[in-house]
């Protein structure tokens, strides 16, 4: 019963590692080339593009510390009901960061195409950007409510 419970809960935290880290791979290798398109095009326009990737690699330290804290929290006396919570919380940040992670890139590439053709747009064109990086903050909040609760 206990290796179970621990098996579980390790699901969890390997979960919120690995999608979180597909999630901003998946941002990064979204928006990255598009970036460096308009960059030919307007090089003084990277500097502000380069937001969209900054924004995806948070996701994936988000994905860490949920799965650190998940970690530190999977003990021999852990609860099944524990265990379900970490699991819960990794599966919650990890599919959110995925998600967040096409929302960024797709954003991202975006930004940067309209930014090239018109470099005032930046303001307006970020929003999206910056929505999407708030689906992945409220994933974590989640995550962090849920895996502090399993101790």
């Amino acid at each position: 019963m206990v290796a179970d419970t621990i098996l579980f809960a390790g699901l969890g935290v390997s979960l919120s590692l690995l999608l979180s880290v597909l999630g901003a791979a998946l941002g990064i290798s979204i928006s990255a080339p598009a970036i460096a398109g308009a960059g030919t095009e307007r090089p003084e326009t990277v500097s502000r593009n380069l937001i969209a990737t900054i924004l995806a690699e948070a996701l994936a330290i988000y994905g860490l510390v949920v799965g650190l804290l998940s970690l530190f929290a999977i003990t021999p006396t852990l609860s099944p009901d524990g265990a379900f919570r970490i699991f819960s919380g990794g599966l919650t940040m990890g599919v959110a960061a995925l998600g967040a992670g096409l929302g960024i890139g797709t954003s991202g590439a975006a930004l940067a195409s309209a930014t090239a053709e018109k470099p005032e747009l930046f303001s307006r064109t970020v929003v999206p950007l910056i929505l999407s990086e708030a689906l992945a903050i409220y994933a974590l909040v989640v995550s962090l409510l849920l895996v502090l609760a399993a101790k």
